[in-house]
């Protein structure tokens, strides 16, 4: 055990190297705000001294503590000595004052170290925080030197950036340390997409086409996707401030990729020959709200293997796999529709019929009622109470049954729709059709 862990008070060199990692260069928030400059610095970091009788109750901690530090000090004036410009030596200085000590004469007792910038601290730190502060500097510096001429013509009347930049586009540099994490990531490659990229871009050069098609030349849009954050900051300082309320991609008008793809599968040889003889689709929410699919009968199913063991049934086509996703549902074309649901007879089964019935009141609920819940009691499974409120859109029996589960009325909490036989699921579709 160090002597420095015997004594809350005299910090030795080693626990504030120790200190300043963990508070400034390891916490992100932190060395981020020390990289924009500012009232950052300089950091004033409290030693710790002794008070009254401390001293000489752990002599040999204080006097380790006096020597730590008398020598750290002699380590920098030796290094500006040697006109190494070390910035250990130059900004890094170590405050002593005279204190009185009881049986002791008058001592001088180093109180606070104060570290001048960013470049004093890494230094500190040690060589790999050298490192990485250049790399992050030089990145930056080729960022500011290789944009174009006219992205940076307001960069005159700017407010001086940090001090390791100079008179820089404060605005842009601030950009580039909040997006810390992506830049260091950057090789150079990266670095050359990102300032092709920018002159570039245009207020609606998208014209309503998904990011991938953008017409932009030198930079994949692979790139683009994978840094759209980044790039979007810095846009909206170098090009157009609007940006930051609207999102590039609105910006741009270019229309988002699609997230959540839905299983459609024709349950008739007459709807699978309006969709091209294709046994199955995955068409996206929102081509689902335009497009009408062309059968009288929708059947939207909660879970997609339950979708994929129908077959046969007249004029339907069944639309699945959307889980919670119901927003497609607001379709006008819906309306003119035979619309039912099927989905699990549970708590939060229960709450996405309301949902569904929210967004479209002509839905017909199939099998998801206390008939079926008292014919399969058997085959049902315990359920976490993953909804706390009462839906709202469920009828009063719906409501009942939905109270019901929740409260353990019956043996268990949950029937899961993949556990109804075949032969009783068909039969109640063939029922609700006709």
């Amino acid at each position: 055990m160090s002597t420095s862990s015997k004594a809350t008070w005299g910090l030795l060199p080693e626990d504030i190297l120790i200190m300043l990692k963990n508070k400034h260069w390891q916490n992100s928030r932190n060395l981020k705000s020390l990289l924009s400059g500012g009232d950052s610095f300089p950091l004033v970091v409290p030693l710790k001294p002794p008070r009254g009788n401390a001293a000489i109750q752990n002599i040999g901690h204080f006097q380790n503590f006096i020597s730590s530090w008398k020598s750290f000090s002699q380590d920098s004036i030796n290094g500006a000595d040697q006109e190494r410009g070390d910035p250990k030596s130059k900004g890094c200085k170590v405050i002593w004052e005279k204190r009185n000590f009881r049986s002791l004469a008058e001592q001088d007792v180093p109180t606070h170290l104060n570290i001048s910038d960013i470049g004093s601290l890494a230094c500190m730190l040690g060589s790999d925080e050298e490192l990485q502060l250049q790399d992050w500097l030089t990145k930056i510096r080729y960022i500011f030197e290789s944009l174009p001429s006219q992205l940076n013509s307001h960069k005159a009347s700017s407010q001086e950036g940090s001090s390791y930049y100079g008179n820089s586009d404060q605005q842009l540099f601030q950009v580039l340390i909040d997006h810390l994490e992506t830049l260091n990531s950057f090789e150079q490659d990266d670095l050359e997409l990102l300032v092709k990229l920018l002159p570039q871009l245009q207020k609606g050069m998208g014209q309503g086409c998904y990011l991938r098609a953008l017409p932009v030349t030198f930079v994949d849009t692979k790139f683009i996707e994978k840094n759209l954050r980044i790039i979007e900051s810095v846009a909206c300082a170098l090009l157009d401030g609007g940006v930051r309320n609207t999102g590039l991609m609105a910006w741009l008008d270019c229309k988002e990729k699609p997230k959540d793809w839905l299983l459609v599968k024709p349950l008739c040889d007459e709807s699978r020959s309006k969709l091209g003889g294709l046994p199955l689709l995955r068409l996206s929410s929102d081509t689902l709200q335009d497009f009408e699919l062309p059968a009288r009968n929708i059947l939207v199913i909660e879970n997609e293997q339950c979708c994929l063991a129908l077959s046969n049934i007249p004029n339907t086509i069944a639309v699945s796999g959307g889980g919670k996703n119901v927003s497609w549902m607001k379709a006008g074309w819906l309306v003119d529709k035979n619309v039912g649901y099927w989905g699990d007879i549970d708590s939060e089964g229960l709450a996405i019929l309301s949902d569904v019935r929210s967004r479209l009141s002509t839905i017909t609920p199939l099998m998801m009622d206390e008939v079926t819940v008292k014919t399969f009691a058997e085959r049902m499974v315990q359920e976490s109470d993953s909804v706390s409120r009462d839906p709202i859109a469920l009828t009063d029996n719906e409501l009942a049954l939905f109270k019901r589960l929740r409260s353990g009325y019956f043996a268990n909490k949950r029937l899961e729709q993949e556990r109804l036989p075949l032969e009783y699921v068909t039969q109640h579709i063939r029922d609700w059709i006709e």
